[in-house]
């Protein structure tokens, strides 16, 4: 009986740490973004070569969470108005990834749609309409609000995350990339 007794007392001062010890801080949720946009494996990306764009965290000027955009992209042909982007998340597990979301948007069509993820870039590399010519673009610096991420900042959504950002043309595809992010926990104490 003593031994089962002994055994409870841990739990119950765990409980008491958690709960009662931790209230003082406040918990947030935060993006975490990979050094650089990847190739996808075992794909030839003759269309389009992102390897020199580096991608990563940091506070917005408004104290939102962003990421930094900064390297350059080459177009090896031309963007045409019958080209559609795709982008593909998934969650990284320890035994099989599990498929979270799938969109596919006319690439040109979406070129006025402020919404769309690469709207900031567009904008930056004064894109505004197709065909978009054969060029090297660099972009150095670029801000862009993580705002709209804020519906999966919680604990829920935790976890590493594969994001693939393909260019279609109709079945096939013809540009591949992936970035890697975290949703991670944090409290304003990890900010001491």
């Amino acid at each position: 009986m003593t031994y089962g007794a002994g055994v409870m007392k841990i739990p119950i001062l765990f409980l008491f740490t958690s709960v009662f010890l931790r209230t003082n801080c406040d918990v947030f949720y935060v993006p975490k973004i990979t050094d650089r946009v990847f190739g996808c494996d075992n794909f030839d990306n003759d269309f389009l070569d992102c390897d020199g764009l580096k991608l990563g965290s940091e506070k917005g000027e408004e104290g939102d969470d962003a990421a930094k955009l900064s390297g350059s992209i080459v177009t090896s042909k031309d963007i045409e108005s019958m080209y559609d982007v795709e982008i593909d998340i998934w969650k990284i597990l320890d035994l099989a990834d599990e498929y979270m979301y799938n969109t596919r948007v006319n690439f040109c069509s979406s070129l006025d749609n402020a919404d769309a993820p690469w709207a900031p870039i567009v904008e930056k590399l004064n894109i505004s309409g197709c065909p978009v010519p054969i060029s090297t673009f660099e972009v150095h610096g670029l801000t862009i609000s993580l705002d709209s991420m804020k519906d999966v900042m919680c604990h829920d959504f935790c976890g590493e995350y594969l994001i693939q950002m393909a260019f279609m043309d109709g079945a096939d595809k013809i540009s591949c990339h992936v970035i890697q992010i975290c949703i991670v926990e944090e409290n304003d104490e990890d900010e001491k």
